[in-house]
């Protein structure tokens, strides 16, 4: 058989064919002529806001005051792994502290070194002296009574309780309870007492005495009418303040100062929130970064590994600015874990029914009030109507982060990212005084 060639003018390479495809290929691509792909399924829609809440949903309860339910081992696992555990409250119930006190057991075994709560610094290390004492609830309703309104929160039974139960289970001698806010409204004449029981020099006695008649005649009026409004710490000047600070400068010791500044600091913001300014809860929340950061530093600074659990209301503990617009203590907590290589677990519990306790006025009792829809604000519907059906509800926020939601609240968006975990309370029952 023979082969016929097609004549050599004209022939082209097998070389010059490759090269050919080759450049074909290339522009192929470029002019993107390749063959069309097989068409991609459509995209399945992003989960409503009432499904992804029912998936990061999980039930919990509290037995013999351990975790337990399906949402124990997240619990655990997450409060395992962090250093600073947060709990942002709804106030004055019997539940919060009991979550709080199980919260200790599960902190304790790595060790918990301090617990830090929504009181001034001088009541919580008043607190902490009574802390395993059988006479320690006295105490407490003692000062209350002498004193009241000077005590904020540790003069309630299941908060007094929490302190003692996380102090009784770190077992460490060390342990701290730590008081960051700004003393409690009636506290000025206790602060008083205590400053001219130091024993001040000649004028600064003097100077603080006058404050004291002062004092004692506004807490007479404001107990007659219950309106804490004309209470010294809301009364004050800061002109009648300065002579006893100069004095006590010149005169007085380091522990006299100390408890000063506490109570011209408190004035200060107590008069700014009186007259409705904003900056109020900017003072505030300064004043809680600072005692915390002092409080750190004296137990060993950036060095020191101590667990800690803070239990503060609410919007204090948001990470990033929170609902009055402030960066307040959770965001400083988290920042400084973050900067320390320690780790911040935020958990908001709050309770949507029930009853719980307000305030009744100065030198009044407190009084039972429902938890209704106006105490619940209508961001939060979808997270009442997506509770389980009995028990509490654990939801997990973090999964609820970068998904495109229609239509969601900012407020909730801001609960979202400004909290890792949320637990609800359908049926709250109110705290107890000590009297």
């Amino acid at each position: 058989m023979r082969f016929h060639h097609p004549p050599t003018r004209g022939r082209v390479s097998g070389a010059s064919v490759i090269a050919r495809c080759l450049v074909a290929s290339v522009l192929c691509a470029a002019l993107t002529c390749r063959a069309a792909p097989e068409a991609a399924p459509p995209a399945s829609p992003p989960p409503t806001l009432a499904q992804a809440l029912a998936a990061a949903r999980t039930a919990l309860r509290i037995e013999d005051g351990r975790l337990a339910g399906p949402a124990a081992p997240l619990l655990a696992q997450a409060i395992g792994a962090a250093q600073f555990v947060l709990i942002g409250e709804s106030h004055m119930t019997r539940e919060v502290p009991r979550f709080a006190s199980a919260v200790c057991d599960l902190m304790a075994p790595a060790g918990l070194a301090a617990l830090v709560v929504e009181s001034g610094p001088q009541v919580a290390a008043f607190t902490q002296a009574a802390l395993g004492q059988p006479d320690r609830l006295e105490r407490v309703a003692a000062l209350a009574r002498r004193y009241p309104d000077s005590a904020a929160f540790l003069d309630m039974r299941q908060e007094n309780d929490l302190a003692d139960h996380c102090a009784g289970v770190a077992q460490d001698p060390a342990f701290h309870l730590w008081g960051l806010d700004q003393e409690f409204l009636g506290s000025a004449g206790w602060l008083l007492d205590r400053i001219q029981a130091t024993g001040p020099g000649p004028r600064a006695a003097a100077a603080i005495a006058r404050l004291q008649a002062r004092e004692r005649e506004l807490a007479a009026h404001a107990r007659a009418s219950g309106d804490p409004a004309g209470l010294f710490l809301l009364r004050v000047t800061d002109d009648e303040l300065a002579e006893a600070d100069a004095a006590l400068q010149a005169q007085g010791d380091a522990t006299a100062n100390a408890l000063f500044r506490e109570l011209r600091q408190s004035a200060r913001i107590y008069r700014t929130h009186r007259d409705a300014a904003p900056a109020s809860n900017a003072m505030r929340a300064r004043l809680l970064k600072q005692h915390l950061l002092q409080d750190i530093e004296s137990a060993g600074g950036e060095r020191w590994n101590g667990r800690v659990l803070v239990k503060f209301g609410g919007w204090h503990l948001y990470k990033g600015f929170n609902p009055l617009h402030q960066r307040d203590l959770g965001n400083f907590v988290a920042e400084w874990a973050d900067a320390h290589g320690k780790t911040a677990l935020h958990i908001a519990v709050y309770a949507l029914g029930g009853e719980h306790l307000v305030y009744g006025g100065y030198g009044r009792p407190w009084q039972r009030q429902a938890i209704g829809a106006g105490d619940v604000p209508a961001w939060m519907r979808p997270l009442v109507d997506g509770q389980v059906a009995e028990g509490w509800t654990l939801y997990d926020l973090r999964a609820l982060r970068f998904v495109p939601f229609a239509g969601l609240d900012p407020e909730l968006e801001r609960l979202i990212y400004g909290y890792d975990l949320l637990v609800t309370i359908p049926v709250a029952t109110p705290a107890d005084p000590l009297r």
